[in-house]
């Protein structure tokens, strides 16, 4: 899917040294990772304060600060793409961050559909 397809963009990006076509691209695997988490979960997703909220509830419901935290990392590298201020060890380091991420949100969308909550994401 494109997630796969931006993740794959972005190694070449960053094995040319292109680091901010790597970072947007880095940016738009996880943006589009959260979307398909958030319609599996029948959770609002057109607008970025949507996926933040959703990944906010996914820390709330875990426990777990990784999944707001890796978010965090990706707005991160979506702003390299207007600030090119990173260096490409940074990068480098955030794309783990970042796929573990994409990976995590993958295997939860396709698990069986979740029931519908109340919350309002």
């Amino acid at each position: 899917g494109i997630v796969r397809r931006f993740i794959a963009a972005a190694d070449g990006y960053l094995s040319e040294g292109d680091l901010i076509q790597a970072s947007e691209k880095l940016w738009g695997a996880a943006a589009h990772a959260v979307k398909a988490f958030c319609v599996r979960r029948q959770w609002r997703h057109g607008k970025y304060s949507h996926l933040r909220r959703a990944m906010q509830r996914m820390t709330e419901e875990t426990g777990d600060d990784s999944w707001i935290d890796r978010f965090g990392v990706a707005y991160e590298l979506h702003l390299n793409f207007y600030n090119d201020d990173m260096v490409d060890a940074s990068i480098n380091r955030d794309r783990l961050r970042v796929r573990a991420l994409v990976d995590r949100l993958l295997a939860a969308a396709e698990n069986p559909p979740l029931p519908a909550t109340s919350f309002d994401c």
